[in-house]
């Protein structure tokens, strides 16, 4: 898809993550393209019935009342943070959109991207957005009815949040954004190239190792989307491994390969540097830790599960 060798698609791009993950023990058609298409059908209808059309963000608008309020399309079960604990935290399925699409639960990277696939499925232009450890939803505001050019929808709380909001919380720093690390919408191919990210992330949660196919996907995916610090972390884990276990097997002698793997690391350095990302520090942990129980408390006031 990113070469130009097949057409660019979101939701095969995601499934593919998933499915290689599980074993192969995922069906496109049966858990992702059924429902994604009857919640297309319902949103199309819902904006027809309410006269949305006079609207030019009609889709994005009525995506966001899909996700936040019960409606007959969603048997009356709106998406919301998933508490069940039923999967630890740390299991790499909390990420997955397979699940939101079935259980209509969810965290801040797996309804976002659910959020996405709708979106690609109507024609809406939303974009996946990312913060510190965080992806949100970006749409223009071409109705002008905010006082932003983009609106930023937090999907695991239901809400339009405004840009220096989102930059004091995070601690984003301007020069983060100007870059392009956060706060800016991705587009398809960058939105592509992510999930390859994603499937590095995915394999090493599953074998606990960084090697060469975890070299090799970020590589790719940092052509196409280089402001991803997920990505160069990962690029420059998996070149130290690699450094690493070939010195072990030739008693430590340098050579070409070993150049090579430096020049990765140090390339790796000055990339992450390059994106000003935010660190996390201990304060912004117990910010972030206290926004998760306010969220908690908030879904119990409305009454979802």
């Amino acid at each position: 898809m990113l070469e130009g060798i097949t057409d660019l698609s979101i939701k095969r791009a995601v499934f593919l993550s998933e499915w290689a993950y599980l074993d192969g023990n995922l069906d496109y058609e049966k858990d992702f393209c059924e429902e994604i298409n009857r919640v297309s059908n319902f949103i199309n209808s819902f904006i027809s019935v309410n006269h949305l059309e006079k609207y030019k963000t009609a889709k994005q608008m009525a995506l966001c009342e899909y996700f936040f309020n019960p409606w007959s399309g969603n048997n009356y079960k709106p998406y919301t943070y998933d508490f069940t604990g039923e999967i630890p935290t740390n299991d790499w399925r909390n990420q997955f959109v397979s699940r939101v699409l079935k259980s209509h639960k969810g965290q801040c990277h797996s309804l976002p991207w659910a959020y996405k696939l709708f979106a690609e499925a109507i024609e809406a232009k939303a974009y996946i957005a990312h913060g510190p450890g965080h992806c949100f939803i970006m749409y223009k505001d071409e109705d002008n009815l905010y006082p932003e050019e983009w609106v930023n929808v937090e999907l695991t709380s239901h809400q339009y949040q405004p840009t220096f909001w989102i930059k004091e919380y995070f601690a984003i720093s301007d020069s983060a954004i100007s870059k392009g690390t956060y706060l800016t919408p991705l587009s398809d191919r960058q939105t592509v190239a992510a999930q390859l990210t994603d499937l590095a992330f995915g394999y090493n949660a599953k074998y606990h190792k960084y090697d060469k196919f975890t070299l090799d996907c970020v590589q790719m995916s940092l052509r196409y989307y280089p402001m991803n610090p997920n990505a160069i972390i990962i690029k420059g884990k998996s070149a130290e491994t690699l450094l690493l276990n070939y010195l072990k097997k030739n008693g430590g002698l340098a050579d070409y390969y070993t150049d090579y793997l430096d020049l990765l690391i140090m390339e790796s350095q000055q990339q992450l540097a390059n994106t000003y990302m935010t660190q996390l520090t201990e304060e912004l942990k117990q910010r972030w830790e206290s926004g998760y129980g306010i969220l908690q408390e908030h879904q119990k006031k409305q009454g979802y599960e």
